[in-house]
Formats: C-alpha cells, sequence, structure tokens
C-alpha cells in the first residue's frame, strides 16, 4: 500500500516538475543565446545607453531609474554564452561569449567613470553603498536567477522571466559602482563592486552549465571525455574561489547586524523609553564600541554602570560604551525646550488615547508618527554613512527642533550639531550641507560644526 502511494507522488511529482513541455530544439536554444554573445552596433550602443542611465540613478539614489537600466542591459547575453558553451563542449562559443564579456565590461567601466567623473556630484548614496559588500546571498540569488534565465531561454515562447532576472541578478550597479570609485579613487567600492559584478557573472554562467547539462542540450561541437572533465573541474575551481570570500564576508555582515540591533535595543529599552533624552547614537559593530550622544545629565556615570551591567542581558557583553554629553543651550534649543517638548509630546499621547473614537484625529496623528519614523530611519542612516562620506568625528547630534519668531514657532528644521575630529573645507561643508538636506527632504537642515 505505501508503495503503491509513493509510486502516485512520484509520478505525480515528475508531471509537475517536467521542463520538458514546451522546450525548444537544441539548435534554436544554441542559436537564441548565441545571437547575444557579441557586442557590437545596437548591443553596443545599448550597453552604453544603460550605464549611464544606471549611474544616473545610482547618484540620484533613484531605485526605478536603476532598474530601468537594468531592464535594457544586455550584459546577460555573453554570461550565459560562456555556460553554454562550457555545457555544450563547445570552445569556439566559449572563448568568444567570454571576449565579449571582457570588451563589454570594460565598455562599461569606461563609461561610468567617465559620467561620474564628469557629474557634479560626487556622494556615495544608499544604493550606491548596497553594492559594495557582497556577500553569499548575492551567489544564490545570482545563482537562482541565472538558473530562471536559462530555462526561460530553452523555450518556444517568449516569457517574462529575463527581465525579472535582469532585475533580480543586478548586473549594472556593480559596474557603475565601480566606475563612481575609480572616478573618486574609492578603492573600497570599486573591489567590492567588482566583486558583486564577479559573482554575478560567474554564477549566472555555472547555473547556464549546470541546467544545459541537466537538460542535455546536444553539443554542436563536442569534445571529448578527458576535456569535458577538464571543463567541470575548472568550473568547479572558479565557484569555489568566489564564493569562499563571499561566506566571510557574509559572516561578518550577520555578526554585526546581530551586534547592532542588539545594541539598539537596549538604548532603546534602557534609555529612551525611560525618559533619557539620546540626542544621537552610533553603533560601531566592526570595534564593538556603542557611542551615546546624551543631553547633559547629573548622574551620567549611573547611566553608563546601568548599561555596562544590562550588555550581557542582551548578548553584547563584550560592547564598550562611550558616553559623551552636551550641554545644546548655545544651539537655540535650552534643556527647559527640551522638558517643555517632552511634556506638550506626553499631554499629546495623553490627548490621543482618549480620542481614539475619533477617525480623522487617529488618521493624523498615523501620518505624523509615520514622518517621525521615517526620520528616525533616515537618523540612523546618516550617523551610519557620516565617516565613510566626510571621514570619523567626535560628536555628532541630530534631531527635530522649530524656529520661533515674537509671533510664535514659524517652521520645523533639523538641527545637526556634528564635531569631526579635523576642520572640514569649505567644499566639504557645502557637499556636507547638501547632502543633510537631500537626506531630511522637506525638512531645511541647520547644520553647525565645532
Amino acid at each position: 500500500m505505501l508503495n503503491s502511494y509513493l509510486k502516485k507522488a512520484s509520478v505525480l511529482l515528475r508531471y509537475r516538475l517536467n521542463i520538458s513541455e514546451d522546450k525548444a530544439s537544441d539548435q534554436e536554444i544554441i542559436n537564441t543565446i548565441q545571437k547575444g554573445v557579441v557586442f557590437k552596433g545596437v548591443n553596443l550602443w545599448t550597453l552604453i545607453f544603460a550605464i549611464i542611465i544606471a549611474s544616473i540613478g545610482l547618484d540620484v539614489n533613484s531605485t526605478a531609474v536603476i532598474i530601468g537600466a537594468m531592464l535594457i542591459s544586455p550584459l546577460m547575453g555573453p554570461i550565459m554564452g560562456i555556460g553554454l558553451g562550457a555545457g555544450i563542449g563547445n570552445l569556439a562559443l566559449l572563448k568568444k561569449a567570454g571576449k565579449n564579456l571582457l570588451i563589454a565590461s570594460g565598455i562599461a567601466l569606461m563609461t561610468s567613470t567617465t559620467y561620474f567623473v564628469l557629474s557634479p556630484i560626487h556622494l556615495a548614496q544608499s544604493e550606491l553603498l548596497a553594492r559594495t559588500s557582497p556577500t553569499i546571498w548575492d551567489v544564490l540569488i545570482a545563482f537562482v536567477g541565472g538558473t530562471a534565465g536559462i530555462v526561460a531561454s530553452t523555450r518556444k515562447q517568449f516569457n517574462n522571466i529575463i527581465p525579472g532576472v535582469a532585475i533580480a541578478t543586478a548586473l549594472m550597479p556593480p559596474l557603475c559602482t565601480a566606475g563612481f570609485g575609480l572616478a573618486n579613487l574609492e578603492w573600497s567600492y570599486f573591489f567590492g563592486a567588482l566583486y558583486l559584478y564577479l559573482i554575478n557573472s560567474v554564477f549566472i554562467s555555472i547555473a547556464t552549465f549546470l541546467a544545459v547539462r541537466f537538460m542535455k542540450i546536444n553539443p554542436t561541437d563536442g569534445l571529448n571525455g578527458a576535456a569535458q572533465k577538464k571543463i567541470r573541474n575548472w568550473v568547479g575551481l572558479i565557484a569555489v574561489l568566489t564564493i569562499v570570500p563571499s561566506i566571510y564576508l557574509a559572516y561578518r555582515f550577520v555578526s554585526k547586524e546581530y551586534f547592532t540591533r542588539n545594541a539598539t535595543r537596549m538604548i532603546n529599552e534602557e534609555l529612551v523609553n525611560k525618559g533619557t533624552v539620546v540626542l544621537s547614537r552610533k553603533v560601531i559593530a566592526e570595534k564593538r564600541e556603542i557611542q551615546l550622544f546624551l543631553l547633559k545629565e547629573k548622574n551620567q556615570d549611573s547611566i553608563v554602570q546601568v548599561l555596562n551591567s544590562k550588555t550581557k542581558h542582551y548578548n553584547i557583553s563584550e560592547a564598550r560604551i562611550i558616553l559623551t554629553h552636551k550641554d545644546l543651550t548655545n544651539l537655540g534649543l535650552s534643556k527647559e525646550d527640551l522638558m517643555r517638548k517632552n511634556a506638550l509630546e506626553q499631554l499629546l499621547q495623553r490627548q490621543q488615547n482618549r480620542l481614539q473614537a475619533v477617525e480623522q484625529e487617529i488618521s493624523e496623528l498615523k501620518q505624523a508618527a509615520q514622518f517621525d519614523t521615517q526620520f528616525m530611519n533616515e537618523k540612523e542612516r546618516v550617523i551610519r554613512e557620516y565617516s565613510t562620506l566626510f571621514g570619523a568625528y567626535k560628536e555628532m547630534g541630530i534631531e527635530k527642533t522649530f524656529t520661533y519668531t515674537p509671533d510664535g514657532p514659524k517652521d520645523t528644521v533639523v538641527a545637526a550639531l556634528i564635531t569631526p575630529f579635523k576642520p572640514l573645507s569649505n567644499k566639504e561643508k557645502k557637499n556636507l550641507s547638501d547632502w543633510l538636506n537631500l537626506k531630511f527632504k522637506p525638512y531645511q537642515v541647520k547644520l553647525i560644526l565645532n
């Protein structure tokens, strides 16, 4: 009885997972992939246009523009050609695809570098920074995306899988990020982005190779068994050499995220939720360091003792806590003003609880809470990215406040107090001011440098 059920389940599974249906002929598959291997004419111009569009998207931090560039990018052609050539044992196709991939990559890198040299914006936005630290997850995305791409390419009819693969595997943004690094001599960006591009290229090719072997696509220029074994060995070696650094980077990434998350939770639960005014915070996971910038408190020594006693509870016992404070009277925001602001916020919270039945009021309060959350998230990103863009700092405080006239509150502004280790040039000050105003838009930023 059990064997009968297992057989039925096996038949049903094979039926559902069968990929032979609607499969094109072997020669049609080979011809389709070969058409996209060579970069000249329209293909080459399309690549240049896509690179410029992606570079602009990274420059202005526009996800939509970057996605558009990935959709029109023709880089998948030679990458899949390498996998196909290795899979069917066609050395001529393998060499041709490899040569064209190198040419296309070189032209793309030169185009993006030229753009970023000429661009008046020289700030690394979050979309760009996201392409500088690849991990094992990027390997998995490239492999699975490449597998989906080759399966789609073996169908008789066109389908919408290839555009999705182009977006998921993201070949264009890493090349543009490498161009930004080269143009600004930021070598960590350059090599990090090139490594991500290498990961995507290698594992899309490997996925294509394995899929071709699995579907038993017949070679047009087959090699003998020894040559095929040699190709398999090279594929395995390249895969291992590519994947090992990403595993190490993934371990570092997870460790840093775990420390940052627990440190943030400790700050919120032990300080913010208990009434301590935290003007800014910086969690440096690499150094296991927590830097807090508080409003001047009489019991700051006891605050440090409390936090040190709580680190074990939050699984960050190795953390080193650095506590600094500042009297904000010179910023136009006295401690009395802060106390009044906190009192008003508490009063507003109580009124919100009393007026829960009023739908319009609830809607307005939810919208205000959303803006506050967005502001806090943006503030965290600014604190994390500042050192990378402008160097180390001694102290930093970022908070929303109000400007007043004799007639009352005039406008909401973001007050940013920053004490860098070394003075900033006028150009750096302007770049910093422009960056902060871009980050906290629509609020106006009041920058104060000590």
